[in-house]
């Protein structure tokens, strides 16, 4: 079995008063977290931030705070795979326009208001626990 391990974010900005979060669709048509696999002598906070800068175009990023790490198992070519990913929590610091990394099979960048973000996001078994992880640490550090 491989092993892998990668690094993202979860991005969140105010828009008209209220709280957003950036998804990107996925080849899959899933909409999930920008991640991408760590690179030789990289620490895992620098890959979140360049693989956002990759995949969603958006790079100015201030940290709010490290997430709990997900793993799980995929089969990539029948191949069993077991990835860790290290996510961190980020504001957006300005006012990038979000594209889409298309040569990596991403089809779409969008934000959505929070609660319709819990509603459509893909993979359930892990990414529900991110944002309800984000939403605990929001509630602590700005009364959201």
């Amino acid at each position: 079995m491989k092993y892998e391990t990668s690094a993202g974010g979860v991005i969140v900005a105010r828009k008209d008063n209220k709280l957003q979060v950036l998804l990107l669709k996925d080849k899959t048509a899933k909409w999930t977290f920008p991640k991408g696999l760590i690179e030789a002598g990289e620490k895992k906070q620098e890959t979140a931030v360049r693989e956002i800068g990759e995949e969603v175009g958006i790079k100015n990023l201030k940290l709010i705070a490290p997430l709990k790490p997900v793993q799980y198992f995929y089969k990539w070519n029948g191949e069993l795979r077991r990835k860790t990913v290290h996510y961190y929590l980020f504001r957006n610091g300005g006012e990038e326009y979000a594209t889409p990394q298309l040569e990596e099979g991403i089809m779409e960048v969008r934000w959505f208001p929070w609660n319709d973000a819990k509603k459509i996001i893909g993979y359930p078994k892990t990414n529900k626990g991110i944002l309800q992880e984000v939403e605990v640490k929001l509630k602590e550090i700005f009364n959201f």
